[in-house]
């Protein structure tokens, strides 16, 4: 082989790494060869060396200059250059089968194989894949004139993380990667955006080309259904709503799954039925307590029990599912009303025979209600509905009525039930009380309501254009796609305003949505997504203790990053402290992008979940410069440093500008009126009240 352009030999060769000791006319670190000046010993720059039929490529990770001193047999005057040894170490990153570039090895170079850097052509060649759709990340670090593309299936596939510390350049960067996606002809894409800091919406909005060119959607940050964030608490599966109400094992668990089962079963169509039950079971309670009236217990006796045979009659008259419970309670109402002789004397008091009598009545109503629950697919041991089924049902039927009747039912068994289950009682009233989950629980039903969120989630319209819909955030939708051309779809969850203690339900419910989604689909993977998640150790922790603390959504999110891929949903991720995030989901990651890192910490498990190769450029990360970044992963064909590509119109991530605002005197007369409007939209008050309470003020 030619030594033209040779810029020295390969002295050690140790796994994936190499030395090499530089010729003296590369001692300059610049050499002219066939196709120009190249740079030479350059960190971050590449390597090419004969290992049998192909080269190997590497890239340099180190140079040094080490003294020596040679024995002569008369003594000469020596120069600096003449005492020093000049070497680089690199890592090796692929080879080149004649002109393509391809990652791994087949082989090693030998000692003293002559080593080249790689030229312009060839650089080319390794960032640029071939026969693949590819997106343009930015610039070579070390050649500005190269861009760096990655190979956008194998990004998408194969799951993407972007780290690095605040102000480093991560939201950017993320917004390039959407960029180069968005640079294709990708009409039938959908992207789902997590947004915890409120960044995006400025990115997408209708004025920007970016948000001309797609079908955006930005949901919140005002919580509601009217704001369009919100998540019916129905669509909530089995183990979330354990979670939720941290519903204990034993008996807590198995109580309010029979609840909530009991609840999804009761459709429109039974409503009736059961609110007539619940009647006739309250006005029964009412009479039991009238038996301990001492002043006057048998005129209302009397009325409670008309009452209730009026009840009865007009459900016996109607052919339904319980048609003969209700004929059968009508006929023991009437049978106990005929043996009590109950009167409307004033003041006149139950005899015992009166209380047996209503008694063994009340015994057998309850048999005959419980056997109505039971056709109407509630209180029945043996059913066995669809736990997870995202069937509508009333969470404050379920405090009201369906727990306590469920407990009752289960009393028959153990009477300590109701003890056992007093705290989740608690807690699921505390949780109706509770405002910020308002926006989950107070969700009125509406049509086809898992169908309109997953049309909302694809970009498609959740109202299906019909005249009068029901969907909650119809007038939203419809204001936000009066610019909707063409383009794929961006649907943005402005999470800013989520309480952190409920983020955690939310997005796991969100992605458990879109992950049975993507399962569901027949064929697999027809309509695939890209969920973005902002901050992304806020949804996926890691789980450090057995406390439980962001179990739910990490175990969500931990499946799709295992299973996702095969389902065409794939994830972005986006955050400043890699370290809390689940190891589980990083190694899952195939493509980093790191920024600048200066916490030990985090510089490990990125070591730990990256290509061996790579680690040694890991190294760089505290000393990075902002909008520059290290890429490794299967998505790009080496290792590279790489200057991230400008975007237009960046998501709201920029520093304030502290001394600047603290120089705008002016800013002092608007700063009352500022704090009231955050006061208002804190507290929960509309626009007209801030008004009304601003002109009080004026008066």
């Amino acid at each position: 082989m030619s030594e033209v352009g040779v810029i020295g030999r390969v002295t050690s060769v140790q796994s994936t790494t190499l030395r090499v000791s530089l010729e003296v006319g590369a001692k300059g670190f610049t050499k002219v060869g066939p196709d120009g000046l190249h740079t030479v010993g350059v960190v971050n720059s590449y390597i090419t060396v004969p290992a049998g039929a192909h080269r190997v490529v590497a890239i340099v990770t180190g140079v040094s200059i080490s003294r020596h001193v040679e024995k002569y047999d008369r003594q000469v005057l020596l120069s600096e250059d003449d005492q020093s040894a000049y070497e680089l170490e690199a890592a090796v990153v692929g080879r080149f089968e004649g002109e393509a570039f391809k990652s791994g090895l087949t082989g090693y170079p030998p000692l003293h194989a002559p080593v080249r850097s790689a030229t312009p052509r060839e650089v080319k060649n390794i960032f640029l894949p071939r026969d693949v759709p590819a997106l343009r990340l930015g610039t070579s670090a070390v050649a500005a004139e190269q861009d760096v593309f990655l190979d956008a299936n194998l990004l998408l596939g194969h799951h993407c993380a972007v780290v690095g510390s605040t102000g480093s350049g991560k939201s950017c960067t993320v917004m390039a990667i959407l960029d180069g996606l968005l640079d294709k002809p990708i009409p039938n894409g959908h992207i789902v955006i997590f947004d915890i800091n409120g960044e995006y919406a400025q990115s997408f909005s209708s004025a920007t080309p970016r948000g001309r060119a797609t079908r955006t959607i930005v949901l919140g940050p005002q919580l509601g259904s009217s704001e369009g964030l919100f998540l019916p608490h129905w669509f909530m599966n089995n183990e979330e709503n354990l979670a939720l109400l941290r519903a204990g094992e034993g008996v807590q668990a198995p109580v309010l799954q029979r609840s909530i089962a009991d609840a999804r079963a009761v459709s429109s169509s039974t409503q009736q039925d059961v609110t007539k039950l619940q009647v006739i079971q309250s006005a029964m309670t009412v009479i039991e307590q009238l038996f301990g009236n001492s002043n006057n217990s048998e005129q209302p006796t009397e009325r409670q029990l008309l009452s209730m045979r009026e009840v009865v009659a007009g459900q016996a008259s109607i052919d339904g599912p319980c048609h003969s419970q209700w004929t059968e309670m009508l006929r023991l109402i009437d049978q106990a009303g005929q043996s009590a002789q109950l009167s409307t004397q004033k003041w006149s008091l139950l005899t015992a025979k009166q209380k047996d009598i209503l008694s063994e009545l009340f015994q057998n109503l309850r048999t005959q209600i419980s056997g109505a629950f039971a056709v109407l697919g509630m209180g029945s041991a043996e059913a066995a509905p669809d736990f997870d089924a995202p069937v509508h049902y009333s969470l404050q039927q379920l405090c009201d009525f369906f727990l306590p009747n469920r407990i009752q039912i289960e009393q028959a068994n153990d009477n300590k039930i109701a003890g056992y289950v007093a705290t989740l009682q608690m807690r699921l009233s505390r949780l109706l009380a509770d405002g910020r989950y308002d926006f989950m629980t107070r969700v009125e039903n509406h049509h086809d309501p898992l169908g309109s969120y997953l049309r909302l989630l694809m970009g498609a319209d959740p109202t299906q254009a019909t005249s009068d819909p029901d969907w909650p955030a119809a007038n939203l939708y419809a204001k936000q796609a009066e610019t909707h051309d063409e383009g794929p779809s961006v649907t943005i969850f402005d999470l800013s305003l989520v309480a952190s203690d409920v983020l955690e339900n939310v997005t796991a419910l969100l992605g458990r949505i879109l992950f049975d989604f993507a399962v569901r689909s027949d064929p697999r993977a027809a309509h695939p997504v890209l969920l973005v998640l902002e901050e992304a150790h806020r949804f996926i922790p890691a789980r450090r203790d057995s406390s439980g603390v962001g179990t739910r959504s990490t175990a969500v999110f931990e499946r799709i990053a295992k299973e996702g891929r095969k389902f065409g949903l794939s994830l972005l991720l986006a955050s400043q402290r890699p370290s809390e995030l689940s190891e589980t989901v990083v190694a899952q990651c195939g493509t980093v992008i790191a920024h600048r890192l200066t916490h030990e910490a985090d510089q490990t498990l990125l070591r730990h979940a990256t290509a061996l190769s790579s680690r040694a450029l890991l190294d760089q990360l505290p000393g990075l410069a902002q909008q520059h970044a290290l890429v490794t992963g299967v998505s790009t064909g080496v290792p590279a440093a790489v200057r991230i590509r400008d975007v237009a119109d960046p998501p709201k991530s920029n520093d304030p500008n502290f001394l600047r605002t603290w120089s705008d005197a002016s800013k002092l007369d608007e700063l009352p009126s500022h704090i009231d409007r955050i006061v208002a939209g804190w507290q929960g008050n509309s626009e007209e009240q801030v008004t009304e309470t601003e002109g009080d003020d004026l008066i």
